[in-house]
C-alpha cells in the first residue's frame, strides 16, 4: 500500500456534498496532504487547510454530541 507521503501525484476527492456559493450549488473537493486536509468548492480557488488532528477532534465531538442527544431522548 502506498502512503500519502510517498505519492508523487496529487490526490483529490469530489464528494456528493454540495454548498451554495454565489448562487450555484458546488460540490465539495477534498485534497489530502500528509499534514493537512485541504477543502474547497469545485470551480473556486479558495482552499481551507485543516490539520488532520482537527478533523479527528471534530469527528469525536460530533459523535459524543449524537450519543448525548440519543441518551437524553431515551433512544440508544
Amino acid at each position: 500500500m502506498t502512503t500519502l507521503r510517498s505519492r508523487k501525484t496529487r490526490l483529490t476527492f469530489e464528494t456528493d456534498q454540495e454548498v451554495r456559493y454565489r448562487g450555484k450549488m458546488r460540490p465539495l473537493i477534498v485534497e489530502p496532504t500528509p499534514y493537512f486536509c485541504g477543502v474547497r468548492l469545485k470551480g473556486t480557488r479558495v482552499l481551507y487547510e485543516v490539520p488532520w488532528y482537527t478533523v479527528f477532534l471534530k469527528g469525536a465531538q460530533i459523535f459524543a454530541d449524537e450519543k448525548r442527544r440519543d441518551k437524553k431522548s431515551g433512544t440508544h
